[in-house]
């Protein structure tokens, strides 16, 4: 048998360990970010998501140098960043708003930062020439921003951001200026960009679906602290607390009792019913279940079977959606009292909802679906 060494960790990119930053007056501080430890491997498409406010536009520009932390230390490749400015950091940033000069032409704001290093003409040629390649903008070099659509804007930021062959690119909602379609195409040419290049991306985002679809791993970030840390699988079906459950997609929320438990399953009485969950709680306890809409299913009431995780029910609205059809489903019990669930479902060729406003329905949630709220708040 052939030796197989064990796998290489992948190398540490960057460092955040107990990073604090306040602003305003000691009498009258702002906390924007309180004790943020992270992470971030190197060739990794690491993103920040969290609302408005949350810290991780600010935890960006500590990367960045534009602004010092409070408190704390952050780590590049192992060297400490404290005291270097930004142009001795091997970082480069993409704004939300791309900020090109717009008297120069394409070729001009891709080599602005080069020149400014001191590279030579010839060598300020060719990383142009590669820089807009990688971005499909080699066609556009003697155009100037106005003469560009927003995406081919953004392409030349990346390719501005890119050229110096930073070790980290900073991206600060750097899709939110496009329209829909726009940011759905870009998402893939960004995790493509980032594949080929192998630089560590850091991505800020309030945007749910970007954040799942583009990234390695996400830190939900919330009231400038980190909430979790994880793969977009581990945070979206094992959310920590009830605020990443409730950010990171939609969800359903529900309260049971733990009659039994052994290892990682309980089984919870919910709505007269029975049911295995994900989670390991005392028996007796009151639990909160997290319930994500498409994992319920949907059937008319006569034609549904009785089994473990049915539960009976009246559809109190339905949205089309496109792909699917969201419907909220009273579901009651006398002794549980009642819930209105989310759920969804996918249509059918005709593309016509399966069920009628008032129409009465049974629930089928499959063992293990539901899982135990390990923490009520953030």
């Amino acid at each position: 048998m052939r030796y197989k060494p064990p796998p290489v960790a992948p190398a540490e990119a960057i460092h955040i360990r107990e990073v604090y930053k306040r602003f305003g007056t000691p009498n009258d501080p702002v906390i924007a970010l309180e004790g943020v430890t992270l992470t971030v491997a190197e060739d990794e498409f690491f993103t920040l998501l969290g609302p408005s406010g949350c810290g991780k536009t600010t935890l960006l520009r500590l990367l960045a140098g534009f602004e010092a932390p409070t408190e704390g230390d952050i780590f590049l490749f192992g060297e400490p960043l404290a005291g270097k400015p930004p142009h001795k950091r091997p970082v480069n940033t993409v704004f939300q708003h791309y900020a090109l000069f717009p008297h120069m032409t394409v070729a001009q704001n891709v080599a602005f930062g080069l020149e400014m290093l001191g590279q030579s003409a010839a060598e300020v040629k060719r990383a142009v020439a590669r820089s807009l390649e990688l971005v499909q903008m080699t066609g556009f070099a003697a155009r100037r921003p106005a003469q560009l659509s927003g995406g081919q804007q953004q392409r030349v930021a990346l390719a501005r951001a890119l050229a110096p062959r930073p070790k980290v690119l900073l991206l600060d909602e750097p899709l939110s200026a496009l329209d829909l379609k726009l940011r759905h195409a870009m998402r893939g040419e960004l995790k493509a960009l980032q594949r080929e290049t192998g630089v560590t991306f850091i991505f800020v985002t309030h945007d749910q679906e970007e954040a799942l679809t583009m990234s390695d791993r996400i830190a939900v970030m919330a009231s400038g602290r980190v909430q979790q840390v994880g793969t977009p699988a581990e945070i979206y079906e094992g959310p920590v607390n009830r605020f990443v459950a409730d950010f990171v997609g939609r969800t359903n929320f529900l309260t049971g009792t733990v009659l039994a438990s052994s290892g990682e399953e309980a089984v919870v009485a919910l709505f007269g019913r029975r049911i295995r969950v994900a989670g390991a709680r005392r028996p007796g306890e009151r639990v909160t279940l997290v319930v994500r809409p498409e994992k319920l299913a949907l059937h008319p009431a006569s034609a549904a079977p009785e089994a473990e995780g049915a539960f009976d029910g009246t559809v109190e609205s339905s949205m089309y959606l496109g792909t699917d059809t969201s419907y909220r489903v009273r579901v009651a019990d006398g002794a549980a009292g009642e819930a209105v669930l989310e759920v969804r479902d996918p249509n059918a060729r005709t593309g016509a909802a399966r069920f009628a406003v008032g129409e009465r329905v049974r629930l089928l949630l499959a063992p293990l679906a539901a899982r135990v709220l390990e923490e009520a708040s953030a």
